[in-house]
């Protein structure tokens, strides 16, 4: 590790860029403004324990430690005993031979103190147009460059890249030179890996994950807030990417150095290593280390597992990133990891919950979790009243498949594999006997898109159930615990983010600290810049458990190949089971669109007043349906929950594309100003399963019906929003999960 040293530096002043004509004193206090020396240092590092992505070799970037380093330019600007600038934000350029730097200063009158707050190493006189809107010490605080890459943490377009520095020093009465320390506005992290020789696994990637988006220029003016620094209003999370290699047992040590904005996240009651993991903070930034143990699939071998270590200032309960400090991890594998490690997960095998569709997130490498989806809603279906079989359809020696209906991943691509429970890929479908499961996996880390897989009696064409897979990035299960005042919109893994609503339904008991995802159910993305192909997501007709897509989305088989899988069909041509209904119908043929003589898709429907269509006989402690189209742990919204995106009976919309080119509305999730949420004008499949209104007209569905032929949703198009509108249950619309 590098010894930091203090270094002093020699600077004259050229002119600054302040206006000639501008009032020194803003702020109407009685300081007098002089000229005085001023000499600058560069802080040494503070040791610690954290950091960020890996720097690209061979790049160095000169991190302000060596004995000559320079500043190469600075803006000095001065607050008054309340808080308030005087004066105009000053430029300066360092010449390269100076015995000191002169700078313009306002001294105060005797007793009162002033802030002179100094950003060094912009390079750039454009700053000012940014810093001459600050009139506030406390608005200081809130300038920030945006974070969208690695190269952004530091000056990378530079001949010599450097850092960002910052600093405080204060002036009083008897000022007659300043002496100011500039503090690196981002923390650095050394992550050193050891695979000893009898680890049994091989290390295969390194991901920074939990980073925050924005890095103050004045971080030092935030140093000793008690709350968390910076809060989900003041910054959003991001994931850095992906570092792949391969470090097999007794390779050599791999080291790895990242830098990190500001991400101060408190401390817990946690006392030992292994445990760390149980309290951490959702917005802690964290490092996931990938890894695969030793051997073929077929031999037990080969299982993904998952690493993560939250660093700080310690490696038991601080969850602390603190700019200026200089971390070392070092990571030593001696074994796959203990039980009972909360830093260690097998993900070999995950057991999935009981539901209609499932969230699975690719890895980073080319080995994936094999999850395992439970056929248990089958027998529980066909059993009942409805289903009409009593004895159920699956004996535990009944053969059967599962298959993919269609996927929309492309031609040529594949989204999932079939395999064994051991991971072992067992071709274009996967056989099984009774109430088990049937296993999948990603097909590989850039899998993306969303696959219906049906499963029906071995020599048969009809299905006995169907499951929706969304193959993404996105990973809103690992949220919040709970709101944060003022706070509508929080990050998770995966780029994304969980929103919160304000009124309506978000008023009451059913729905505090509970969040909404930020994109519908099915889209590849949240983001308007991203367009509607990605945005829009699926369509669902009202109580119905399986998604269409849009109509212009192409499907294709398991491997690939195009396939014809979607049709649409008037009810009255199908035949009818007892009582005169479709649901079992709908069941077997997931893929058909029913079009009706009248607004319900399913005729002389038994269940038409309960929340999306939920059968008598099954009871959810959360009120979620049994053909409810969202992920374990989410269910379609109740009615009302879209009502703050209007005010005084206009949209609160931040923006609309307008018109017929339109891609949708960013919605004030909070009334009328603050941060948005996105809903795109994906139009929907009306009453024969055709598209219509796409880019002039939004929805999205709720659980609410209103009558046996009506069901509420979310409607806008570019003038108007009816959060509670109501139409046909038989049209195509999409939806967005809320949690249970």
């Amino acid at each position: 590790m590098n010894t930091s040293r203090i270094c002093s530096l020699a600077l004259a002043a050229l002119a600054a860029l302040s206006c000639a004509d501008e009032p020194a004193d803003l702020a109407g206090n009685e300081g007098i403004e002089t000229t005085i020396a001023l000499s600058l240092t560069a802080a040494p590092e503070t040791p610690g324990l954290a950091g960020s992505r890996a720097l690209p070799d061979p790049l160095e970037v000169n991190e302000g430690t060596g004995p000559g380093y320079v500043v190469e330019d600075f803006w000095l600007l001065q607050f008054d005993q309340d808080g308030y600038r005087l004066g105009a934000p000053r430029y300066y350029l360092m010449p390269s031979m100076a015995s000191s730097t002169a700078v313009a200063v306002i001294i105060p009158p005797v007793g009162k103190i002033y802030k002179c707050v100094l950003i060094a190493n912009t390079h750039s006189d454009a700053f000012h147009a940014t810093l001459g809107s600050v009139t506030t010490l406390e608005g200081l605080k809130t300038v920030y460059k945006r974070i969208w890459n690695l190269e952004d943490l530091y000056n990378a377009t530079d001949d010599a890249p450097d850092l960002l520095m910052n600093g405080t020093v204060n002036v009083t009465s008897s000022t007659t030179s300043l002496t100011c320390a500039l503090y690196r506005n981002v923390a650095k992290l050394t992550l050193t890996l050891t695979n000893d020789s009898g680890s049994g696994v091989t290390i295969t990637s390194v991901q920074l994950r939990n980073v925050p988006d924005r890095l103050f220029y004045a971080d030092r003016l935030l140093d000793g807030a008690a709350t968390p620094s910076p809060s989900p209003a003041q910054s959003g999370l991001f994931d850095l990417p992906v570092d792949e290699f391969e470090l097999a047992p007794d390779a050599p040590v791999k080291t790895l150095r990242y830098y990190l904005p500001r991400n101060r996240q408190g401390t817990t009651g946690t006392s030992t290593e292994a445990q760390k993991n149980l309290l951490a903070p959702g917005r802690a930034t964290y490092i996931e280390i990938m890894a695969v143990t030793a051997g073929a699939i077929e031999d037990g071998g080969g299982k993904p597992l998952r690493y993560r270590f939250y660093p700080g200032a310690n490696m038991t309960n601080d969850f602390n990133i603190v700019p200026n400090f200089r971390y070392t991890l070092p990571v030593v594998f001696n074994t796959a990891g203990a039980v009972g490690d909360s830093r260690v997960e097998n993900l070999g095998q995950v057991q999935l919950a009981e539901a209609n569709s499932y969230i699975l997130n690719p890895l980073a490498g080319a080995v994936q979790t094999t999850y395992g989806v439970p056929v248990t809603r089958v027998n529980k279906f066909w059993r009942s009243v409805d289903g009409g079989v009593p004895g159920g359809v699956l004996a535990d020696n009944t053969p059967w498949v599962a298959e993919v209906i269609w996927q929309d991943g492309g031609a040529g691509v594949e989204l999932i594999k079939f395999c064994e429970a051991s991971g072992a890929f067992t071709g274009d479908t996967y056989a099984g006997t009774g109430d088990s499961y049937f296993y999948v996996s990603p097909a590989g880390p850039t899998a993306r898109g969303n696959v219906l897989v049906g499963l029906r009696k071995e020599n048969a064409t009809d299905y006995l159930w169907s499951w929706h897979l969304w193959i993404t990035g996105y990973n809103p299960d690992i949220a919040p615990s709970a709101w944060q005042e003022d706070v509508y919109s929080y990050g998770v893994p995966g780029g994304g983010h969980v929103h919160r609503y304000s009124g309506g339904t978000w008023a009451t008991a059913a729905y505090a600290d509970k969040f909404i995802m930020d994109r519908n159910l099915g889209a590849a993305s949240a983001n308007s810049e991203d367009g509607l192909a990605n945005t829009r997501g699926l369509y669902y007709q009202f109580g119905r458990k399986d998604p269409f897509p849009a109509a212009s989305v192409k499907l294709y088989n398991v491997s690939g190949t195009a396939v014809t899988a979607f049709t649409a069909s008037s009810n009255d041509c199908i035949g009818r089971i007892s009582g005169g209904t479709l649901i079992k119908t709908a069941v077997q043929r997931p893929y058909n669109f029913y079009y009706p003589a009248s607004g319900d898709w399913a005729q002389n429907n038994p269940y038409y007043a309960n929340l999306w269509n939920n059968p008598a006989w099954h009871v959810s402690p959360t009120g979620k349906s049994l053909f409810d189209p969202c992920p374990p742990g989410w269910k379609v919204p109740e009615q009302n929950t879209w009502a703050v995106f209007i005010v005084s009976g206009k949209p609160n919309a931040a923006n609309y594309p307008g018109g017929y080119n339109g891609d949708g509305w960013e919605f004030y999730m909070s009334g009328s100003s603050g941060e948005t949420a996105f809903y795109p004008a994906g139009g929907l499949r009306n009453i024969n399963g055709e598209m219509s209104n796409g880019r002039d007209n939004g929805y999205s569905r709720s659980s609410a019906p209103l009558n046996n032929e009506f069901a509420f949703y979310l409607y806008f198009n570019s003038e108007n929003i009816i959060p509670q509108n109501a139409n046909h249950r038989s049209f195509g619309l999409p939806t967005r999960c809320i949690q249970e």
